[in-house]
């Protein structure tokens, strides 16, 4: 690692700036998502097509300095964008450059991915995944670190990234103008037939023929044993790529969405290898999200709520199979390299786990990156005068504190993430025990004693989407924030896993409540944000509550619209299951058999008949 961080100062016009900033403003509701169907076999999603997250601003005329370890270099041409599909939600944009200069490029690299990794609050998930797989000489991707400024503005500390393109085949492999890079980044590309062939684009537009790409594809198919594709596919590096997902608690590469990796036809060695990117949801990441189902507050009767150790202590098979879209399909490369014999596949992951997977291992490492970055995080995490941190430029987008960062990059869970440090002990417990493999007896000792900050401590099962707005206050009453009793004590167990009191499916009926009618000023108060004071009138976004505006001195969102009772229908239809109906008419939930619920006052409400007309 070196000891300085590169800084990477980018200059557009202020034209571009702001356009830029304007760009950036993006939010999401649960209403945007709809039915996100079967990967690769039906639903938008799964064909790449869902277009939830906005539109990406791109700067084609940029320019750029690097300043590394004291040089400098300048490049006249570069090309700057917004970058990330799910992660604009967040207050911390990810971008991406490409050096346009034809005769310059950055040790070999012309094109880069820089990583807020604002989904997580580390910085240091996808950094320890790339590290992983260098340390196991997997052909993989490098992460580092590196200070943001945009015209002189600091923006912060960011993940830099290369990216398996058409300059990166030219620096490890010579080859260059390669025609065998597919770039698999939409949804459903399980590696078989002819909907990944379309599902993976070519990373040179210039190559319109694509024989090698669907030999391979049809020889996969067809074959019955891994002896018939050896020759042509890199059976190792898939299988520790399968291993790394399932240790890390993966849900967004191969096994659920089938997407977020490369396939490169190595000229070495003439085999197709994958290669996997974006790792800012792994670790322990997010993990319910392998459901595919981003409201985990409505769940029907043939689908339980979950536990922690649903996630940690499951089998690899258990693991593979969890996505819903996959309940009813075969995957034939799965049963082809490891359901057939898991022998190859259980040896790669007892190396995985005995070289790199483990405390002894990653610990060190962990303290050691956390000491590296520390004075940086603490400079992007501390406001300004106006209540503004560095970088912040989504104002719909949430951003950790530097508590948080410091208490999940050890032992503390927090809302969508496991501690980094709990999720690497307690999945290293429960492989060493399944294997029988002989493991550091310090931390499988189950009165190993580690800190939590209850303070800090969230529930890891929050869905990501449901729990963007107020990210930094674990302790608000978000929308759907439907807290799973996991008890993670500091020996590692987790005690009876008893739903919230207030954590009720709307299909299950219950005596309705009495409770007094609250009085509303604003649309906001229906969800718990406040009205707006006098004379904060400024717009900052708009949804189906209205207009918003920010409240710098309190740090939250403000709702701008007047309240206005409608007209209520005379019965509640609702009500027979011990829910009231709702003032809005923004639906949450549609349920063939009970009708359309949206989600108030922090409780589920029955959509009434006067919206069927009013939108």
């Amino acid at each position: 690692m070196d000891d300085e961080i590169p800084i990477f100062r980018i200059h557009i016009t202020e034209e571009n700036f702001n356009e830029l900033i304007k760009n950036a403003q993006t939010s999401i509701n649960m209403g945007d998502i709809g039915d996100l169907g079967d990967f690769g076999d039906k639903g938008d999603m799964g064909k790449g097509s869902l277009n939830i997250f906005g539109e990406k601003y791109t700067i084609n005329n940029a320019t750029m300095i690097v300043e590394i370890n004291g040089k400098k270099e300048s490049f006249n041409s570069v090309k700057f964008s917004i970058g990330g599909s799910s992660s604009r939600i967040y207050g911390r944009q990810a971008f991406n450059l490409k050096i346009k200069d034809k005769k310059k490029d950055l040790y070999g690299r012309k094109q880069f991915r820089i990583r807020s990794d604002a989904r997580e609050a580390t910085y240091l998930r996808s950094k320890l995944s790339c590290d992983m797989h260098n340390r196991l000489n997997l052909l993989s991707i490098a992460a580092n670190y590196m200070l943001l400024y945009i015209n002189d503005q600091y923006f912060g500390i960011y993940i830099i990234m290369d990216a398996p393109k058409e300059s990166w085949a030219k620096l490890e492999f010579n080859d260059e103008n390669s025609k065998n890079l597919y770039k698999c980044k939409n949804g459903g590309a399980i590696l078989s037939g002819i909907s990944t062939a379309n599902t993976c684009k070519n990373e040179n537009d210039k190559i319109t023929e694509n024989s090698e790409w669907l030999e391979f594809l049809d020889r996969v198919e067809k074959a019955q044993s891994p002896d018939e594709i050896e020759d042509i596919f890199d059976i190792d590096q898939f299988l520790y790529e399968l291993v790394f997902e399932y240790l890390t608690g993966s849900w967004d590469h191969f096994l659920n969405a089938a997407h977020n990796f490369s396939m490169y036809k190595n000229p070495k060695n003439g085999k197709w290898t994958i290669i996997y990117y974006d790792f800012d949801a792994d670790i322990g990441q997010d993990v319910y999200s392998i459901e595919m189902d981003l409201n985990p507050s409505s769940n029907d009767n043939d689908h339980n709520k979950p536990n922690v150790k649903d996630y940690i202590e499951c089998t690899f098979k258990e693991w593979a199979n969890k996505p819903p879209q996959w309940t009813n399909q075969s995957r034939h490369i799965l049963d082809l390299l490891v359901f057939n014999n898991t022998t190859r596949f259980d040896n790669i992951l007892q190396k995985f786990v005995k070289e790199v997977f483990n405390p002894s291992t990653l610990y060190p490492h962990i303290d050691e990156l956390k000491k590296f970055i520390k004075p940086h995080i603490l400079k992007d995490k501390t406001p300004n005068e106006n209540g503004k941190c560095p970088g912040v430029i989504n104002e719909f987008g949430s951003d950790y504190t530097f508590e948080q960062w410091d208490a999940n990059s050890e032992f503390t869970s927090i809302s969508g993430s496991f501690g980094i440090k709990y999720w690497i002990l307690a999945k290293y417990r429960y492989i060493c025990k399944s294997y029988g493999m002989e493991c550091d007896p310090i931390y499988m000792d189950e009165n190993y004693n580690y800190p939590v900050n209850k303070e800090i401590e969230g529930n890891p099962l929050d869905s990501w989407i449901t729990n963007n707005k107020n990210n930094n206050n674990d302790n608000n009453d978000n929308i759907n924030n439907n807290n799973i009793n996991n008890n993670i004590n500091n020996n590692g167990d987790d005690d009876k896993n008893d739903k919230d009191k207030d954590d009720i499916n709307p299909s299950q009926s219950s005596e309705p409540g009495k409770k007094e009618e609250p009085v509303y000023k604003c649309w906001s108060e229906l969800i718990g944000y406040p009205c707006c004071s006098e004379g904060n009138n400024m717009v900052y976004g708009h949804d189906d509550y209205g207009d918003w505006s920010y409240d710098f001195q309190k740090n939250i969102w403000c709702g701008l619209d007047a309240y206005h009772e409608p007209i209520n229908d005379e019965e509640c239809w609702s009500e027979i299951f011990g829910y009231p109906c709702c003032k809005s008419c923004v639906v949450y939930e549609e349920e063939e058999e009970y009708g359309k619920w949206g989600y108030e006052n922090n409780q589920w409400c029955g959509i009434q008949s006067f919206c069927n007309s009013s939108k």
